[in-house]
């Protein structure tokens, strides 16, 4: 098994992986794109960005950027939480386009994650995925082609007896009654970590375009956002939200005092380089407060939303009790913040 070490500087620990660990458990990610391991962990380590994992994997080569001994930001967890905190972090290639460099790359993944169980002396219950500890569909084709399935891989890697995986429906096991099919843009209520409903279901509001209807299926409709499956819904969980299919264009928030379902929890502290205008919403358009902060301040902030290219940090105003939201940086056409308007820590 090839690992390559191409290790980030010592000096970007600070925004990398600042904390020590004694890790206690694997989380599983996708990449949601189709770049190789080497280019995953070549931008991650030469960005300033507090996002890092430890290893991605693609279908010839595991590479690995962060030391086990460091922690890594990956499971949006927040600064103590277990993922980031003690959790290898291993993100598998290629998941955006799928088909056989994916299956491939899956195949080395669970070999790899094997290989580590033994290493380590750990179980199969050792082996999480990103889902487990915030709400993002994610590892997203993994747990389209069935999570357990996975589990079975690594399973057979090590010469362990598996457990069986439910079939995905390919024809109605009742008259079909989908009333919307792919291309659709849709917004609903429910998102199911998968179609059979066997798994976590959430309540919240998200919208997308659905990518797949499997029809007869529980929750039938894979519900897309930016070429990235988020999770499954059905008819009964697609609302009467005015960007549902047929509806009127769907204003933009002036005010958001509560939390989206595109929020990002994390915990840490923001020093901007610059004058930044705190707002009421996470938008251009979002009213503005008249406060800002401005170099040789700082903020606390919870979480952060990407939004209209930008990174959108907030915070509960210790004043008001309202939510504040600030522009933090610019982001990059794969999505990343690479020209943030000052220091994260």
């Amino acid at each position: 098994m090839n690992i390559v070490k191409n290790l980030v500087s010592p000096s970007l620990y600070y925004c990398k992986c600042p904390y020590s660990m004694n890790p206690t458990r694997i989380v599983v990610h996708n990449t949601a794109n189709d770049a190789s391991a080497r280019n995953e962990i070549q931008y991650m380590i030469n960005n300033r960005n507090e996002v890092s994992y430890h290893y991605a994997v693609d279908d010839k080569e595991i590479v690995q950027g962060i030391p086990e001994n460091r922690n890594a930001w990956h499971a949006g967890d927040g600064g103590n939480g277990l993922g980031n905190r003690q959790g290898i972090a291993i993100e598998i290639c290629y998941s955006r386009s799928g088909g056989a460099r994916f299956d491939a790359a899956e195949a080395l993944a669970a070999k790899f994650i094997a290989s580590k169980l033994k290493e380590k002396g750990w179980g199969i219950g050792q082996v999480t995925k990103h889902q487990d500890y915030s709400n993002k569909y994610c590892p997203h084709r993994t747990l389209d082609k069935g999570w357990q399935r996975f589990l079975n891989m690594i399973q057979a890697e090590l010469g362990q007896t598996t457990q069986s995986s439910p079939s995905t429906p390919s024809t109605p096991n009742a008259p079909s009654g989908e009333k919307y099919s792919t291309g659709t843009p849709i917004c609903t209520n429910t998102l199911s970590v998968n179609c059979y409903g066997t798994g976590k279901v959430y309540k919240g509001d998200w919208n997308g375009t659905i990518g797949r209807v499997i029809k007869g299926a529980k929750y039938p409709y894979r519900v897309d956002r930016n070429g990235v499956a988020i999770g499954w819904t059905n008819d009964t969980g697609i609302d009467t939200d005015p960007h549902i299919p047929g509806g009127s264009t769907q204003s933009v928030q002036t005010v958001l005092n509560g939390i989206p379902s595109d929020f990002n929890r994390e915990s840490a502290t923001f020093y901007p380089n610059t004058t930044l205008k705190i707002r009421k919403a996470p938008t251009e358009k979002g009213i503005d407060t008249g406060l800002y902060y401005s170099n040789g301040m700082s903020v606390r902030y919870d979480g952060y939303v990407k939004r209209e290219g930008f990174v959108w940090i907030s915070w509960i105003s210790a004043s008001t009790g309202e939510r504040r939201w600030m522009k933090a940086g610019v982001l990059n056409s794969k999505g990343y913040n690479t020209n943030p308007y000052g220091r994260f820590a």
